[in-house]
């Protein structure tokens, strides 16, 4: 089910001008209360940027608002995966009261 939500995300993005982007990054998650999330996530755009990611658009999963995927166009795979993997962005998710591991992907344009 996620990977068919990845696919349609994807496309979506897509057709929404991701086309100009090397590529996408998903996160999804779980968060504890979203109105206490969505602030942390929205103050740590200055280092989203560093990373090379750009236009996030945020998600709910229907009837659950704690599942919060996070799409970005993605200008560079390397600096995205760092960006992912750092201390930096789990000290965020942790203060934002993200809960359990979130999960990570990062896709590429088909030829």
């Amino acid at each position: 089910m996620f990977r068919t939500f990845l696919c349609a995300v994807a496309v979506a993005g897509l057709m929404m001008g991701a086309a100009e982007a090397a590529g996408v990054m998903i996160v999804r998650h779980e968060v504890a209360n979203y109105a206490k999330w969505r602030p942390v996530f929205d103050a740590d755009s200055a280092n989203q940027l560093a990373a090379g990611l750009t236009n996030p658009r945020v998600y709910q999963a229907a009837g659950d608002p704690g599942d919060v995927t996070i799409l970005f166009d993605m200008a560079d795979l390397a600096k995205a995966q760092a960006f992912g993997a750092s201390d930096a962005l789990k000290a965020a998710m942790m203060k934002a009261g993200v809960t359990g591991k979130p999960e990570v992907s990062f896709l590429n344009p088909a030829p």
